[in-house]
């Protein structure tokens, strides 16, 4: 398998640029934290692969950043009347917050989306959550066999967050852009804002 949206070393120089210098960029704290996205978590959320992966940027009160990950499944005619958009599994044994690697409740999911949605809905950079495709992860962590995948991120020439992962310990040394669904402007049918 290749990856989906190989993001040549140009590309990927230019996006990471364009990140360091955007003025009032919310994202920052989150990539001045490392986030490494395991294995053992990704099996969790992933139910043999079956699942995407959508992130939801979080802040404490002390506004620590905070990166909750639930696995996700495209809606089809299986599930009643809404025939396009996608879940998310709110299993409270699977709901990570990815920076420390652990289940939290929902509740505290939640919070933390909250704080996230309070303190930058005004800005033109907002997204509430990103749905990462499940192609890159299978082929990094299953094909690739890395082990943690990085998640970070750029910022196209028109101001546009990009999510992207790697093996952060060599492997191929690939780099990957993905082509996420945000939200907004795609939000997941159901799922943690709806809670």
């Amino acid at each position: 398998m290749a990856y989906l949206n190989e993001v040549d070393s140009s590309t990927l120089t230019d996006w990471l640029n364009n990140f360091d210098n955007c003025p009032n960029n919310i994202y920052d704290p989150f990539q001045d934290n490392e986030i490494d996205f395991s294995l053992e978590t990704y099996d969790i959320l992933c139910a043999n692969n079956l699942n995407h992966i959508n992130i939801y940027f979080g802040l404490d009160i002390n506004e620590n950043p905070k990166l909750i990950a639930v696995g996700s499944y495209l809606l089809d005619e299986f599930d009643g009347e809404v025939k396009t958009g996608f879940a998310d599994i709110l299993d409270p044994d699977k709901v990570f917050e990815l920076y420390a690697d652990t289940t939290i409740s929902l509740a505290l999911a939640k919070q933390y989306t909250t704080k996230w949605n309070d303190d930058n809905r005004g800005s033109s950079l907002f997204k509430y959550s990103a749905l990462l495709p499940r192609p890159n992860f299978i082929k990094l962590f299953k094909e690739d066999q890395a082990d943690p995948v990085r998640i970070f991120f750029g910022m196209d020439d028109n101001d546009e967050l990009k999510v992207m992962q790697k093996d952060p310990n060599g492997g191929t040394g690939t780099f990957v852009g993905n082509t996420g669904f945000f939200c907004p402007n795609d939000c997941t049918q159901q799922g943690l804002l709806s809670q």
